[in-house]
């Protein structure tokens, strides 16, 4: 199996990459025009220069470099003539870096790549929803040369060797993100975040998270939640070859280089015999990089005392008080093999409820405290408290 890592800008991290099973890396700097998968808070602040020179690294160290411009909107902008040569000028740019790849949502972005940069290859973002063969046979048409797949067909084997019998280009999976199974909150994050990573939107990346923070809160309150994220666990990788998937995509881009490296050993070995969630996209002490705090604090925007409030919420580290023990997992996969969790009820199943009672344990007193703190951080958002329209009522 192959690897595609985030990129954090770290150079020492390209190095430490050597004689791994990772080809290539992905990432967006700071402040791009057409945003991306994270918002400014969350996107280490490097510009082109930078860009340009970590790029120009990986490739001397034979990396292959997937650029991301994925946002899921550009305010129909796009169109426009000042918008539409910022579009063009942008691409061109990413072209001069030397990356070989771009990753997009939308397909005009890859219509104009194909036919403006056809060196460039072109990637089919895990935003693009491409659920099924239908919709991945229309963007293979389109010409991209890669498809990430959504993390909620992780576990659908039926539907994954359908696709990779239907289409030649390459297929690429998350292994290693949190994401709701069937997340409700979907649609809205993912504009959210891409708003909040585009340069010139009027938000200014300002956005406080209202969807992590209703994620986070289910996790805790329903800890079955944490089984059905269809996270791809180490030891689980041959399940995968086996269909032909080509790519495993490992993530955070905003995680620092050591935490980044135990993800990547833990895929290497095909092993994990700690607590799973340390491989995960959840809060933990030391793994993630410093935000950009400043982004937020807007005083002509909010109360920045009650964004405090919310952020000191989404910061709690989970490892401490949530484990999940890799090593009772074994064999848990056999399972989907066998069910169609797309089309399935959950309660009538129960099959990730018994895994969970199995595998999980948690400080009952620090959830109890959690969901305390997550009702209140969403209360604070959703009765216009941090905007200052009313004060809490009594």
């Amino acid at each position: 199996m192959r690897y595609s890592i985030a990129a954090n800008w770290d150079l020492s991290l390209l190095d430490q990459l050597k004689e791994t099973s990772v080809v290539g890396l992905y990432g967006q700097m700071w402040g791009d025009p057409l945003g991306g998968g994270r918002m400014a808070l969350f996107i280490p602040k490097v510009g082109k220069k930078e860009v340009a020179h970590f790029i120009s690294e990986a490739r001397k160290r034979g990396l292959n470099f997937n650029y991301l411009i994925n946002g899921t909107c550009l305010d129909n902008l796009e169109f426009t003539k000042k918008a539409y040569q910022s579009i063009a000028e942008h691409i061109e740019w990413i072209a001069t870096t030397g990356a070989d790849m771009v990753t997009v949502t939308l397909p005009f972005l890859a219509e104009i790549v194909k036919r403006e940069f056809p060196h460039l290859k072109v990637a089919v973002s895990s935003f693009a929803r491409v659920q099924n063969v239908h919709l991945a046979r229309l963007w293979e048409e389109m010409g991209v040369d890669k498809i990430i797949l959504p993390e909620s067909v992780n576990r659908d084997f039926g539907g994954l060797r359908l696709i990779r019998d239907a289409v030649d280009c390459e297929l690429e999976l998350i292994a290693n993100h949190c994401c709701l199974f069937q997340c409700f909150l979907d649609l809205h994050h993912r504009n959210m975040v891409s708003h909040g990573s585009q340069a010139d939107h009027a938000c200014g990346g300002f956005a406080p998270d209202y969807c992590k923070l209703a994620c986070q809160r289910l996790k805790i309150l329903k800890p079955v939640e944490l089984i059905k994220s269809t996270w791809i666990r180490p030891e689980d990788v041959s399940h995968y070859e086996e269909i032909g998937i080509d790519c495993l995509k490992l993530v955070e881009r905003f995680r620092g280089t050591e935490s980044l490296l135990q993800i990547v050993h833990a895929y290497e070995k095909r092993r994990y015999d700690g607590n799973l969630v340390e491989l995960l996209t959840l809060p933990q002490a030391g793994a993630f990089l410093t935000p950009n705090l400043e982004i937020i604090k807007r005083t002509d925007l909010i109360e920045p005392e009650k964004m405090e409030e919310v952020m000191a919420v989404l910061r709690e580290p989970f490892p401490e008080k949530i484990h999940i023990d890799n090593r009772k997992l074994d064999g848990f996969l056999d399972y989907f093999k066998k069910v169609d969790c797309l089309r399935n009820d959950c309660l009538r199943c129960g099959y990730c409820e018994s895994v969970a009672m199995r595998t999980i344990s948690v400080n009952e007193e620090w959830k109890r405290e959690m969901i305390a703190r997550f009702d209140r951080a969403l209360e604070i958002l959703t009765s216009g408290e941090i905007a200052k329209v009313r004060e809490r009522r009594l």
